[in-house]
């Protein structure tokens, strides 16, 4: 029976969507967008002037499920051939949606989400695009496995495009790698294949570690670099004498390189990645012998895998001494120790091509920076830097584990384990670097151990420990588990006093707000609409609060009839810049950027830039509706939507070839990165952290209302890392060690790359938009990341300084933001203010008020 129902549903969806694609022939016409010939890709996308009033964005990521009950019968096959009308619905000139309230729906106050059965359509004439008809293998807390099939997105509602190709494909991947595979866009080693029309590849921070592809002048290899020891600051920030950023120089300290390679440019491409990892493979052109490196986050060693080439390696000054005799001659061994006349020193050891055993190489010194092999070589050269004189036994007895990538498998909504791929002989365990964050919660049962005296600074996320993980009959193992609280609904953890609703006359603010034109432009940005409606749909939350409004439904049914109205040219795509499926890196984004030619259109949402904050507002919104609207009739169609959306940023398949794999979220650093697939010479970067978590914690709430255990688990576990994360990295409280002293008064990081942090954003140099960008949207999961202790500080050291804040500002409605913020600390101070304070276009009046009386 259940798959008879399952077969039904299918023939009415797929009927369903071959009316709605003869309906946008006929009404829409598209054209395809056309190519942009030769443009500068390099171009920051986000680095020109924001015109934004506030913020930022976020984004989502997974595969297609069909609610059947909304799916089955006529009624729900014609309504498809009327996505865009609500009844109340108009149209003003500026083509911005505005509604009336004629329309009725009932909703139950904490009506259980439908379920919803995965979909096998395949899009008419795609049945080979299937990739698997099995259930994903994953498994998240014991619970069955995720509905979500890796199906290509149907083009009745995206249509597909390689415009990229035209506009600012990738570079330098070997084609054989992405048959069968979406390519990485805002990876940590991103700058690797990000389109240039320079032939320079930008750094990639590996951490502690620096490096950089050298391809495009001689000397040609790859170097390695311990940027720590060139970190520099500058400029001031006004705030307790703090600078405004610190960065760090771009040196060559080491190079792989050879004979073959040195002064010829070889072929460079990527051959390889993994979940935290990345291989690149040099190719001499004279005689195809070959380099080849395994790039890992967290390596204590760089290693280069040579065949059939002569080494030669290269440093950035002259060379004092090799083995502790002075430079010069030749010197023989698998293992030498180099010392820099600037007093660096590396260790450099030499294994067979296996890595199992020593193999000695003779090197030769080549004027006062250069060690050649004098014959070809056919194995693996390692390179570490020492920082203390225990390090180099340490180095010597763990040189044979080479770590070559590493997987995440998420184990339950509060684990998650790192499986590091090794070759080579592992007896005596893999040594490893490890953040702050995971030092502090890295199960060390399993016989997990740090090294005493083993610490290196990262660029900008602080010291990392050196851990020792046993080998065995597998590969190393690193299980962490992650206890950071976090909510558990959509509500404040703290129910409101109803007298506190009444002396707040929240229920009259409420009944305005719904009253008030609701308004989405068609051609808007992703990001400013998403922010609209996750504020019109948190408006909904509130009218179903029985402390603020009773048991009087009104204004519940009324937000929701406009919630639905504003909702459907969404869910239909059907806006001026519809999203599109990109067959180049495998994705979905707005068309924006396709149709003007212009890489920075809505912040480069189709350069991938931000997906996490622009995307993420509309998956909260959704896990709104499914939870207090779940009879609507175009609920499946809103879910399909949201559910690739999901995929796009978050996809937990190892098998999905058409999304890449948790593209914005980084497990090992903890967070998501913004930047996109044009290159930056600082590395990736993140800005609001508040909007990267708003992301996870929709995700978690969406699969709780649509009651996919295995998508409620990972968002829930990305809520617990994320807020980890940014209360380590992020909100600098004054017990926290992370970054420079002359930086921490800022109290947070502003605009955070890997390679440097600046007190500022992309839009403004106000101090009240660095820190209130990272406090928007105002939710419930804001207290578990923002802690009281640190909003105290922010407020005493910083906010509480400015004219803003100083003269009551109620006319700059960023104020709204830091005083819903503060009520953390003083809430009737707070609710004063808000009571008359300009909003935050992300921000209803009562909302601010309701959240704001909710924090003890």
């Amino acid at each position: 029976m259940r798959q008879d129902h399952r077969t039904l549903t299918h023939l009415v969806y797929d009927f369903s969507l071959r009316l709605l694609d003869i309906k946008d022939v006929i009404l829409s016409m598209p054209e395809g967008p056309s190519a942009l010939a030769d443009t500068r890709a390099h171009l920051s996308v986000r680095s020109s002037v924001r015109n934004r009033k506030h913020h930022y964005l976020t984004a989502a990521r997974t595969s297609m499920k069909i609610s059947a009950a909304t799916l089955i019968g006529i009624g729900t096959v014609l309504q498809h051939l009327h996505l865009v009308h609500v009844a109340g619905q108009e149209f003003d000139d500026n083509e911005s949606i505005i509604f009336s309230d004629s329309s009725h729906v009932e909703a139950s106050t904490f009506a259980p989400a439908l379920n919803n059965i995965t979909s096998n359509v395949t899009d008419g004439g795609d049945a080979n695009m299937l990739v698997s008809s099995d259930l994903l293998p994953m498994e998240v807390g014991g619970n069955a496995p995720s509905e979500f099939r890796a199906l290509i997105p149907p083009s009745n509602l995206f249509e597909r495009t390689k415009a990229m190709m035209s506009l600012c494909p990738p570079k330098y991947l070997d084609p054989s790698v992405i048959k069968n595979r979406a390519i990485p866009t805002n990876n940590w080693w991103g700058n690797i294949i990000a389109h240039d029309s320079n032939a320079a590849i930008q750094p990639i921070w590996s951490n502690p570690y620096s490096l950089q592809m050298v391809v495009d002048k001689a000397p040609f290899g790859m170097s390695a670099s311990y940027p720590y020891r060139s970190r520099f600051s500058g400029g001031s920030s006004g705030n307790n004498g703090a600078v405004k950023y610190y960065a760090h120089g771009m040196v060559r300290e080491f190079l792989f390189s050879a004979e073959e390679i040195v002064g010829q440019k070889p072929n460079f491409q990527v051959i390889d990645w993994a979940d935290q990892g990345v291989t690149v493979k040099f190719t001499a052109s004279s005689s195809g012998g070959s380099m080849v490196s395994d790039i890992v986050s967290g390596m204590v060693y760089a290693s280069m895998k040579y065949s059939g080439l002569t080494p030669r390696l290269v440093s950035v000054t002259a060379i004092s001494t090799v083995n502790g005799r002075p430079f010069g001659g030749r010197v023989r061994g698998s293992k030498f120790e180099i010392v820099y006349n600037s007093g660096q020193k590396w260790v450099v050891v030499a294994l067979s091509s296996d890595g199992r055993t020593a193999k000695d190489i003779t090197l030769a010194a080549d004027g006062t920076s250069s060690l050649k092999s004098t014959g070809v070589f056919d194995g693996v050269l390692r390179v570490a830097v020492v920082l203390g004189d225990s390090w180099v036994s340490t180095l010597e007895k763990h040189k044979s584990c080479i770590v070559q990538a590493a997987n995440v498998d998420l184990r339950d909504d509060s684990s998650y384990v790192f499986r590091w791929k090794t070759m080579g002989d592992c007896s005596s365990g893999l040594l490893h670097f490890a953040m702050k964050h995971h030092t502090e919660t890295l199960v060390t049962s399993s016989g997990v151990r740090p090294v005493d005296g083993m610490v290196a600074h990262s660029t900008t996320r602080g010291a990392h420990q050196a851990f020792i993980t046993p080998g065995g009959p597998g590969d190393p193992v690193w299980e962490i588990k992650e206890t950071q609280p976090v909510p558990e609904d959509f509500y404040p953890s703290r129910k409101i006093a109803s007298s506190v609703s009444r002396q707040q006359r929240i229920v009259d603010h409420l009944r305005e707000d719904i009253n008030n034109t609701w308004s989405i432009p068609l051609n808007g940005s992703y990001y400013f609409n998403g922010k609209a409606a996750q504020k019109y749909a948190s408006l909904c939350l509130l009218a179903n609060d029985a402390v603020v409004v009773g048991e009087d439904k009104r204004l519940l049914n009324k937000c929701l009839v406009k919630l639905r109205g504003v909702m459907a040219p969404f869910v239909a795509n059907s806006w001026d810049n519809k999203l599109q499926y990109d067959q180049v890196y495998g994705g979905i984004v707005s068309s924006q950027s396709f149709n003007t030619k212009d890489l920075n259109s809505d912040f480069g949402n189709t350069m991938y830039n931000d997906h996490h904050f622009h995307y993420g507002y509309w998956i909260h919104t959704a896990a709104i509706i499914n939870r207090l609207d779940p009879t609507w009739s175009d609920l499946s169609k809103l879910n399909n939507m949201v559910d690739l959306l999901v995929r796009d940023v978050a996809n937990f398949d190892q098998d999905d070839k058409f999304f890449a794999r948790f593209r914005s979220f980084d497990w090992f650093r903890g967070h998501s990165y913004s930047h996109g697939v044009t290159p930056f010479a600082d590395g990736k970067d993140q800005e609001s952290t508040s909007e990267d978590v708003n992301f996870a914690f929709g995700m978690y709430m969406y699969g709780k209302a649509t009651k996919n255990a295995a998508m409620e688990a990972v968002g829930k576990l990305m809520t617990r890392v994320n807020a980890h994360a940014i209360k380590t990295y992020f909100l600098v409280e004054d017990a926290n060690q992370v970054h420079p002293a002359n930086f921490r008064p800022n109290k947070v990081t502003g605009i955070f790359f890997d390679n440097k942090v600046d007190y500022a954003t992309w839009f403004s140099a106000e101090k009240y938009c660095i820190h209130g960008i990272q406090m928007i949207p105002v939710s419930a999961v804001t207290e578990f990341v923002r802690t009281k202790q640190f909003v105290k500080e922010e407020w005493e050291q910083v906010l509480d300084k400015e004219a803003i804040v100083a003269h009551e500002d109620t006319a700059n409605s960023w104020l709204s933001l830091l005083y819903t913020n503060f009520a953390m600390v003083d809430k009737q101070r707070a609710m004063r203010v808000l009571q008359t304070a300009e909003m935050d276009d992300g921000l209803s009046r009562s909302w601010a008020l309701y959240m704001a009386a909710s924090f003890a």
